[in-house]
């Protein structure tokens, strides 16, 4: 692979950088690959190692920042363990479609999924309900499947929005919103990294410091989730959504 030559030592410290920030934002609001996956687009690495790539170390920032929030008793089990399997399944069958729809379908479609989930974000919610409180299995399933869905069908932002329907549909506060997306994201994320892993596309030399430098990120990010509260982790979400949404029109644009 001689694009591999062009990899120099800054890169590598550019990489383990951009993994610690995409590790520490995505542990709060989710979109740590739309960070990313511009820079290692623009070091000149091909797209579908880029994608699988950054999906191995998304998925060690993805676990270890499950373990933060289930060791600090966030995580709604129930929650999880109701929508996990529809999850895995609806992303199965969004990453079955995709391979049938256009490009410019895929980009509208992206673009026009952040100022929908803005609105949601933005709109008052409904009381916030504990984690004991009965919530429907199919409410649950409801407001977690299709995020899953969008997951395998075009991916940016899945954490950011699961987190978001999360707190709309199912009226948990953010904290517990946060938490409980990173597990199903982590589910919805491992069969991609096998398949990725098996077809050999994964640059190890990268992925390795890259998912090292996501974790810490992830810890830090699920902390201070934590520690600051509700308000702190909508004004990062709000952040992520305005990033993905100038980010996307840029891509639209000159593309």
């Amino acid at each position: 692979m001689e694009f591999l030559e062009e990899i120099t030592t800054v890169w590598i410290i550019i990489f383990i950088f951009t993994g610690f920030i995409a590790g520490y934002i995505d542990a709060i609001a989710g979109g740590g690959g739309m960070i990313q996956v511009p820079v290692l687009l623009y070091s000149g690495i091909p797209p579908v190692f880029v994608l699988a790539t950054n999906k191995m170390a998304s998925l060690f920032g993805t676990l270890m920042a499950s373990i933060k929030y289930f060791l600090s008793k966030k995580i709604s089990i129930k929650v999880v363990s109701i929508a996990i399997i529809p999850c895995l399944i609806a992303s199965y069958l969004g990453s079955e479609l995709v391979m049938f729809l256009p490009d410019y379908i895929i980009k509208w479609a992206i673009l026009l999924a952040i100022p929908i989930a803005l609105v949601f974000l933005l709109k008052k919610s409904s009381s916030i309900k504990k984690q004991n409180t009965k919530i429907s299995n199919k409410t649950i399933i409801l407001s977690t499947a299709p995020v899953g869905f969008y997951d395998g069908l075009l991916g940016p932002g899945t954490g950011t929005y699961m987190t978001i329907s999360m707190k709309k549909f199912l009226n948990l506060d953010y904290i517990v919103s946060t938490a409980s997306t990173k597990p199903l994201n982590l589910a919805t994320n491992i069969g991609s990294a096998i398949a990725f892993l098996m077809a050999g596309k994964i640059l190890w030399m990268i992925a390795i410091p890259m998912a090292l430098a996501n974790m810490a990120g992830s810890w830090a990010g699920s902390h201070y989730a934590i520690k600051g509260g509700e308000s702190f982790i909508k004004k990062v979400l709000i952040f992520v959504l305005f990033f993905m949404l100038i980010a996307n029109i840029i891509k639209i644009i000159f593309s």
